[in-house]
């Protein structure tokens, strides 16, 4: 099982210009609010608490540590290139890496544009260079892919693509990806496709493909709400004076179970939802999102891995706080969803 993980847990450059000096993930999370009656913001505890990923003593060790003793193989880290050489949030792996953290991790190539979406502005464009720019960017992750820590699967590296519909010569980065790794001892480049379904033609490039937004797809089938919520969408991303939108977690994994598993798709175990401490008022909230409804969710996302044959889940995720979508330890649940993992996946 590999569960995504968020490295934007310390001050850069950019966060501070863009919204205001010390930004991180926890600012959102400190200044998120109670939308309706019962709704609850899921806030840090012990023994992970509110942590800083460049100052903690080997934060990242201590919380894979907690992650694989309840039933987490390694972390699929988000990772920004957007070309020429241009990164954000990268240094926290960076220094697992040279500090040599007993962490098993893979990237994710989070390849899209940031916006500030209340104000539709585009803050950093996520740019495709052409194969010299593949080159750069392997070159970049080769120190990772050659770790003992980073995750390898037939002798290749793992490797994720957020969207790969957005990448107009995606065959060319896979082939250069390819070379370059048989280069330096590999079979090639395991690679995994986000955002992606069995009508996407490009699947057949990739060794697996998973849809996590497959989940949240199913709030298409509440009519009304779905229709102004597209209605909103087309207002070019001003303020939705009728959200957040308030969607149930048990309907959507019945709806998402449902989802017959095709050949090398991999199932997506949803830790919550609520964007609406990122996002305010064009957030998205998933009520009853339960100890109870959890457990089912994971029995049900298990059994379809096993009848598909599958030799990988997806959690998504283990620290995206700011989207109240987690499994580390929290005010709400304490560890009781760790242990719901664990007592599943044994």
């Amino acid at each position: 099982m590999l569960a995504y993980y968020l490295p934007q847990f310390h001050e850069i450059e950019e966060n501070n210009l863009w919204w205001g000096k010390g930004f991180t993930e926890w600012t959102n999370v400190k200044n998120a609010k109670n939308y309706f009656n019962g709704h609850e913001i899921r806030r840090p505890i012990q023994p992970l608490g509110e942590y800083d990923l460049m100052l903690s003593e080997k934060i990242v060790e201590k919380q894979f540590k907690i992650a694989q003793e309840n039933g987490v193989d390694g972390f699929l880290v988000w990772n920004y290139w957007f070309g020429n050489e241009e990164k954000i949030l990268e240094k926290p792996f960076e220094k697992v890496l040279n500090d040599k953290q007993n962490v098993k991790y893979a990237f994710a190539w989070a390849n899209h544009s940031w916006l500030n979406k209340s104000k539709g502005i585009l803050l950093k464009e996520q740019k495709y260079l052409g194969k010299e720019d593949y080159i750069k960017y392997f070159a970049y992750l080769k120190s990772h892919f050659l770790s003992e820590n980073y995750i390898k699967k037939d002798n290749k590296p793992v490797f994720s693509i957020f969207m790969p519909s957005l990448i107009p010569d995606l065959l060319d980065l896979i082939e250069t990806f390819n070379k370059l790794a048989i280069e330096i001892g590999f079979d090639g480049i395991f690679w995994l496709a986000e955002n992606t379904t069995e009508n996407d033609s490009y699947r057949t490039y990739f060794d697996r493909y998973m849809d996590s937004a497959l989940f949240l797809k199913g709030r298409s089938h509440y009519p009304i709400k779905f229709f102004l919520e597209r209605v909103n969408s087309r207002t070019l991303g001003k303020i939705n004076f009728l959200g957040p939108f308030v969607y149930n977690y048990v309907y959507l994994a019945n709806i998402y179970k449902k989802h017959c598993l095709n050949d090398n798709e991999l199932g997506v175990i949803f830790s919550g939802w609520d964007t609406g401490i990122r996002h305010g008022k064009n957030g998205i909230i998933l009520r009853e999102f339960s100890e109870s409804s959890f457990q089912k969710h994971i029995e049900d996302v298990f059994n379809k891995a096993k009848e598909n044959k599958s030799d990988m889940v997806i959690l998504k995720s283990w620290n995206e706080w700011a989207e109240g979508n987690l499994l580390e330890p929290d005010s709400i649940f304490g560890l009781n969803l760790l242990n719901i993992l664990k007592n599943s996946s044994s």
